[in-house]
């Protein structure tokens, strides 16, 4: 078990894939607060050089712009454009090993399957995790301070947890499938497809609740919750209503799923790598 730990942990830092990870978060989540801070600082000066144009109702509405309006935008580029970069720095992990072979040095050195993925889905769902969460939470840092209006921090804190959750589940699907078909770009399609497509097919149906993919739509709701001053976290989500993304029920029951499902699809994941393995008994390989 040892050894798989600190295969992968040597394949996931020699790469780069680390350090990559963290300056993608950190880059997107100082996005926002910086291109709204320059753009209405520059609407702001043409309003001062042409008071009678058209750009005085552009600088008002950017001037108008909070620091909760700007954390929702951070959260959105993360779980949105930050889902997308982290499936491609992780396709070399993710199925990556089974289509060069590689992954014949390690079962010849005696790892098991059990012992093969079971690194990979603690080492990269929880450094997602722990790299968006951190990342949610800086670019509310950098909204506070650039922008009016204050924050509910407590607000944050599920919006950045509900971001980690949600992109830890993605990359433990993005595993499932990429090392179960040994085929990484089957899986970075599936995933964004799913990302993209799966919300809308099941927002037509009314189920778009109560699930890993509602993590999402919670953290955008929680930071756009977060202007709220004075608000107090549980008190919010009860008040929210069953209507809303922020209810106690559809945030306890998407993380719960989310949680449930990622183990589940270790199992399924461990399952198909048996299915593939050759016992050579006696003279004759067995499948």
């Amino acid at each position: 078990m040892i050894n798989g730990f600190r295969k992968e942990l040597l394949f996931y830092m020699r790469g780069g894939r680390l350090i990559t990870l963290v300056i993608v978060m950190i880059a997107l989540a100082v996005m926002s607060p910086l291109m709204f801070g320059m753009t209405s600082q520059m609407m702001q000066m043409m309003k001062e050089a042409m008071p009678d144009g058209s750009y005085s109702e552009l600088a008002e509405e950017f001037s108008s712009f909070s620091a909760s309006d700007i954390a929702v935008y951070n959260s959105e580029y993360i779980c949105g454009i930050g889902a997308i970069i982290i499936l491609f720095i992780f396709k070399a992990a993710a199925g990556g090993e089974q289509k060069k072979r590689s992954v014949i040095i390690p079962q010849c050195a005696g790892i098991s399957p059990e012992r093969y993925v079971l690194p990979k889905f603690i080492i990269y769902p929880l450094s997602i995790f722990a790299v968006s969460f951190l990342a949610v939470v800086l670019g509310a840092a950098v909204s506070a301070a650039m922008f009016p209006g204050g924050l509910d921090w407590s607000m944050i804190m599920l919006s950045a947890f509900a971001t980690g959750v949600f992109l830890a589940f993605c990359t433990a699907l993005q595993f499932c499938v990429g090392l179960s078909t040994g085929k990484s770009n089957a899986a970075v399609v599936i995933v964004i497809a799913m990302q993209m497509f799966l919300p809308t097919i099941l927002a037509m149906f009314r189920v778009d609740r109560f699930n890993p993919l509602a993590l999402s739509s919670i953290s955008l709701a929680a930071a756009r919750a977060s202007g709220r001053s004075g608000s107090v976290l549980l008190s919010t989500l009860d008040a929210a209503g069953t209507s809303n993304d922020l209810s106690s029920l559809n945030v306890a029951v998407s993380f719960g799923t989310a949680i449930v499902i990622s183990v589940i699809l270790y199992f399924v994941t461990v399952f198909a790598l048996h299915t593939k393995e050759v016992h050579n008994e006696g003279n004759e390989p067995v499948l």
